[in-house]
């Protein structure tokens, strides 16, 4: 059974949208969430002038999926006066340090490449890295007490609002197994449209390998030419075929994409043995005493 965790937030400024501490109890794992703004307010923080591992966020320029950029430093209070310079498409840093003063270079290291490639396997963000970062070589005993940090980074990150180390849809870790998930197809007897979608906390996930109708109709809605659009632009959708796990709020909502068309997603959706989505769901809910 799955252990609560208590995550505390400490609001530096009073302010909501200013400097954060957060940790999680218990453990060593300490993050500062710094907004662009306020990265010289930080100069006197002595834990910013240690190794560490950060983030930084921003919104995509028209692609509509947000960025991220995944470094680590000796110096993170110089780093960032760095990127204020040369990066102009981050609006906040994110820097993870150990309280117990345990890093140095080679763990560090370690955990920007380990973090670099979550964030590459999750494909929620674009990664503005221009090149894959080194990992370093560390013990065995050490590679552990890192994994243990990088768990605790991404529930940190999470809480902080940040989706990038999250999977869409939890797989199996050596695969791309979907056999403990419910999966709903859409399909035609044209075979124009072959698509696999997944229900998860968050909503609707359409899956990779998905293929959509490429022509609208005369009843695709306006917001559904208007996402497929965005789509194609920031490459998550290439000859009519999903390249990527992608969310939608409501089932209609991704079979209105997929389909051309408006229609009911919970009627369009059904399971192998062909239960629609409405059925289940009232299933479920007469099964919970709804």
């Amino acid at each position: 059974m799955a252990r609560g965790k208590s995550l505390k937030i400490f609001m530096m400024d009073g302010d909501v949208a200013g400097r954060w501490i957060c940790t999680l109890a218990g453990r060593t794992t300490k993050a500062y969430r710094i907004p662009r703004k306020l990265y010289k307010e930080c100069a006197d923080i002595e834990e910013l002038k240690r190794p560490a591992v950060y983030l930084l966020f921003g919104d995509g320029d028209g692609s509509g999926r947000p960025v991220v950029y995944v470094g680590e430093t000796e110096n993170a209070y110089t780093r960032l006066k760095e990127h204020e310079d040369k990066k102009d498409y981050w609006n906040e840093a994110v820097v993870f340090v150990s309280q117990d003063e345990h890093f140095n270079k080679a763990h560090v290291k370690y955990l920007e490449g380990r973090l670099y490639d979550i964030a590459i396997q999750v494909d929620r963000y674009d990664v503005m890295n221009t090149q894959k970062p080194t990992s370093a070589a560390i013990a065995i005993d050490e590679q552990a007490e890192m994994e243990d940090f990088i768990d605790n980074v991404t529930v940190l990150t999470f809480g902080m609002g940040h989706k990038v180390f999250e999977p869409l849809v939890k797989k199996d870790s050596a695969s791309d197994d979907l056999s403990g998930k419910q999966i709903f197809y859409i399909k035609n007897k044209a075979n124009t449209v072959d698509a696999r979608m997944v229900r998860t906390l968050e909503g609707y996930v359409v899956l990779k390998g998905s293929k959509i109708r490429e022509t609208n109709t005369k009843s695709t809605p306006p917001w559904a030419k208007k996402r497929r659009e965005q789509l194609i632009a920031d490459g998550t959708i290439k000859d009519g075929i999903f390249v990527r796990d992608e969310l939608f709020s409501s089932p209609s909502g991704a079979s209105d994409l997929i389909t051309g068309n408006s229609t009911s997603g919970n009627r369009m959706w059904k399971t192998q043995e062909g239960i629609t989505l409405g059925e289940v769901i009232e299933n479920e809910k007469q099964a919970l005493g709804d």
